[in-house]
Order: C-alpha cells, then sequence, then structure tokens
C-alpha cells in the first residue's frame, strides 16, 4: 500500500523504491491465525503467526495494527 500513495509534486520527489507484495492472500472466510496480512508481509515473524496485532493509534492521524510497524524491510527479519 505504501508504494500506491500518491505524490503531490512527483517531478520534486525522489525516487521510492516500490513494494511488491509476494505470498498468499489471506482467505476472508478463513482468514491466518495472528495478523491476517502475515502470509504477504515482508516484516512477519514467528510472533505474528500466534498473536494478533492490536489497532494502534500512530502519529495522531494513522491508526495501525502490526507489531513491527517501525522496522525497516531491511532489518524485520526471516518469516
Amino acid at each position: 500500500m505504501l508504494s500506491a500513495v500518491p505524490v503531490t509534486r512527483p517531478w520534486a520527489a525522489p525516487p521510492r523504491e516500490q513494494i511488491i507484495l509476494t505470498g498468499d492472500i489471506p482467505s476472508p472466510v478463513s482468514p491466518p491465525s495472528g495478523c491476517r496480512f502475515r502470509t504477504r508481509c515482508w516484516k512477519a515473524q514467528e510472533r505474528c503467526a500466534t498473536e494478533e496485532p492490536a489497532l494502534t493509534d500512530r502519529l495522531s492521524a494513522h491508526v495501525s495494527a502490526c507489531h513491527f510497524p517501525e522496522l525497516p524491510a531491511a532489518s524485520a527479519g526471516a518469516r
């Protein structure tokens, strides 16, 4: 989703890394345990399979449910 955020002045913005999701799309009928998006998340770890993340207010204008919201993709660890 972050790759899809529009840029107000694309000619002045630095190039962004495009994030391409891989993995299985979660089933809405039978969602996976823990975090529902862990099957497609590059940050997923063991905790994501067993514990559902709480919806948390971030930056007073954004809410998300993630165990590792601040980790960059490179340091998130293996699945």
